[in-house]
């Protein structure tokens, strides 16, 4: 008994020299308002273009709908590719007076080679895209085949994940995309070894198409 008592008493000691010594701490509200980033003069296509582009992503402007089809289709000359998949009705639209015919459904998809779809919008800091299962745009498409092409618009280009993200919210209010997928350039890994290896959980290789007429 003796012994608990004196060490409570000693712990009461120590409180109270703690009380008498604390100094008030400076507590601050944390600056959510102040920008930290520094925004560059250049256009934001222009900044995405460059930051997708060390991203190991490969940026192609397109001034109008006809040379996207002629870019595309020389693109898809060029590495042989013959299982290309787009369900989306508007990129379809375009594809329709060239040589690129593109399955319009899924089955199949395990021999897929090339996935065109749309995205929700550019994010010129870090050259990400933003994908998500809205509308007609298929979750497999974006992950499953080892090329993936986005088709991008002018006003779909935002500085950063913030000024995006309440674009999205606005955009869909109260129906939300039950999926968002940020891209940062190919799948890549280092998993094994340390060795940095695309394509190893996703695209090996992604393109983005920007069209700057809507």
């Amino acid at each position: 008994m003796k012994a608990t008592n004196l060490r409570e008493r000693v712990l009461i000691q120590i409180r109270n020299a703690a009380k008498k010594n604390r100094k008030k701490a400076d507590l601050y509200e944390p600056d959510m308002k102040t920008f930290i980033y520094k925004k560059s003069d250049d256009p934001l296509a222009e900044t995405f273009a460059k930051e997708f582009n060390k991203n190991k992503g490969r940026f192609i402007y397109c001034k109008n709908s006809s040379d996207l089809v002629n870019q595309l289709s020389q693109l898809i000359t060029a590495n042989n590719w013959t299982n290309i998949f787009c369900t989306e009705e508007k990129i379809k639209e375009y594809l329709t007076s060239s040589e690129i015919k593109p399955h319009k459904k899924l089955q199949g998809f395990a021999q897929a080679e090339v996935g065109i779809t749309s995205c929700e919008a550019l994010i010129a800091r870090t050259g990400s895209i933003i994908v998500s299962s809205a509308g007609e745009t298929s979750r497999t498409l974006s992950v499953f085949p080892p090329v993936h092409i986005v088709i991008a618009y002018f006003d779909q280009v935002f500085f950063d994940l913030e000024n995006a993200i309440a674009f999205l919210k606005e955009k869909y209010a109260y129906k939300f995309p039950s999926m968002i997928s940020i891209i940062s350039g190919p799948s890549r890994t280092a998993d094994i070894e340390k060795t940095l290896v695309f394509g190893a959980h996703g695209p090996k290789d992604i393109y983005c198409f920007y069209l700057s007429e809507k």
